[in-house]
């Protein structure tokens, strides 16, 4: 995933269930970590109060297992940019290894809170998602 933005995360023994391996609803927490991670770093967000995009919907691949205590380097990138909503495609591999073990897509619309409604996207944060994509 060339051009993506990158965290770590390490598996946690809360992570894990009764198989031993990391639950699949953990997932989706991983993926929010990274989304956040990258939406704040690029536009300089600092409080919640400036979040104006919801989760719209999620899709995830588990490619294999991820045990307590490995490090996994969560990627995501935008891949679709719409009027009012945005695609972030997320890739996750095991530091020791690469091995890949989760994929997935996930689609945000902007949002105003006041309002309830969906909002175009700010012309500043589609200028740095379309200059991601095209870089990715």
């Amino acid at each position: 995933m060339k051009g993506a933005h990158s965290r770590a995360i390490q598996a946690t023994l809360r992570d894990t269930d009764v198989f031993g391996h990391v639950n699949n609803a953990v997932y989706v927490s991983w993926f929010e970590e990274v989304r956040t991670s990258y939406v704040c770093s690029r536009r300089g967000i600092k409080t919640t109060a400036e979040v104006d995009f919801i989760l719209a919907s999620t899709t995830i691949h588990f490619r294999s297992p991820v045990y307590m205590l490995e490090t996994i380097d969560m990627r995501c990138a935008p891949v679709r940019i719409g009027d009012s909503s945005w695609d972030l495609a997320y890739e996750g591999r095991a530091r020791e290894g690469g091995r890949l073990v989760v994929e997935g897509v996930s689609t945000q619309v902007q949002y105003d809170y006041p309002a309830r409604k969906k909002a175009p996207i700010p012309a500043a944060w589609r200028a740095l998602l379309t200059a991601d994509l095209e870089n990715g």
